[in-house]
């Protein structure tokens, strides 16, 4: 008996259909039947390639996650200035939750729900060299007065909570600043130049 090949194309619009259910929409509970339905298929064969609902869902946020760390990772091995490496981080990781805004909610969530679920954007060894390099770079732009000093840690804290909060925040800043989705998104490209200057400074001319 021959062994059934599985169909890629179907595998990818299942992944595809719940990665905008999950992560764009921010639908955590959708079940096999909402994504079959989106996905105009039949359930069983969500089952057939992913066995679970919550296997699909980690498949889907690990990839995603993958994706973003590999970006991630080219830019803070590059020899840019340091200044020009957190420019591109925002650009990538504002870009990346202004397509799907609800994966860092889900994150926290899983976290809150199961403590020991662990999420990683890279390897450990990958990490550890991202974070030593970092902590390196910082300290001399500590040293040379382009920032106020500060621990890795705690810059690493910074930055992530100038990106996030808007982004976790986005129906409260709408409502707040009277905006649309359009205008939403043109608030969170001017909310890069605002993190860099809050950062660093603003440039002499």
């Amino acid at each position: 008996m021959k062994k059934k090949i599985k169909d890629t194309g179907t595998e990818e619009l299942i992944k595809q259909t719940a990665r905008t259910i999950f992560f764009a929409e921010g639908n955590f509970h959708a079940t096999t039947q909402d994504i079959a339905t989106a996905a105009g298929i039949n359930r069983a064969l969500i089952h057939y390639y992913f066995r679970s609902r919550e296997n699909l869902f980690r498949v889907v946020l690990n990839e995603a996650m993958e994706i973003l760390g590999n970006k991630l990772q080219q830019v803070f091995v590059t020899k840019l200035p340091f200044r020009e490496k957190i420019e591109q981080f925002l650009d990538l990781f504002i870009d990346a939750n202004l397509e799907y805004p609800y994966v860092e909610a889900f994150i926290i969530s899983e976290i809150n729900r199961t403590p020991n679920y662990e999420f990683a954007l890279t390897t450990k060894e990958a990490e550890r060299k991202m974070r030593h390099n970092l902590k390196q770079e910082l300290e001399k732009e500590i040293a040379e007065g382009r920032i106020t000093s500060m621990s890795s840690d705690q810059f690493i804290v910074c930055l992530m909570s100038l990106c996030s909060y808007p982004l976790l925040a986005k129906p409260i800043i709408k409502k707040i600043a009277k905006i649309d989705e359009s205008g939403y998104r043109k608030f969170m490209m001017q909310q890069k130049k605002v993190i860099l200057q809050l950062l660093f400074g603003i440039e002499k001319s």
